[in-house]
């Protein structure tokens, strides 16, 4: 059974998420950038592929925008639970998340074997 975080650890992870926040926020702005720049130019595109490569560009933006939201949703609440205490711990059965987890997907709700079963019930 996994041991639980230390406070050196809940330090290192609460830096290694302040870090992935401000990297996504930052290419959001830089999708939101691409996804919704109005300089006119897709409007003003004679040929059909463009538009077409250009209508295609933008909804791939949107969509990795949406993603990168739902995981900068995913940091802050992470780190919502270092605050309160509850970081670490599987938000279904309350063990410890393995490190291994945590240190490849920091904002992990789960531990492996709960989100295998989430996911199997969707």
């Amino acid at each position: 059974m996994p041991k639980k975080l230390t406070q050196q650890d809940l330090t290192r992870y609460r830096r290694l998420l302040a870090h992935i926040r401000a990297e996504i926020a930052g290419d959001i702005d830089h999708l939101a950038n691409d996804a919704f720049s109005g300089d006119g130019a897709r409007g003003s595109v004679d040929n059909p592929a463009d538009i077409g490569s250009d209508s295609f560009a933008q909804e791939f933006s949107l969509e990795l925008l949406q993603r990168d939201e739902a995981t900068l949703n995913e940091v802050v609440e992470a780190l919502e639970r270092i605050r309160e205490g509850t970081f670490g711990l599987c938000e279904a059965c309350e063990n410890p998340i393995p490190k291994g987890r945590l240190n490849a997907m920091p904002y992990a709700r789960n531990c492996i074997e709960c989100q295998r079963a989430a996911e199997k019930a969707r």
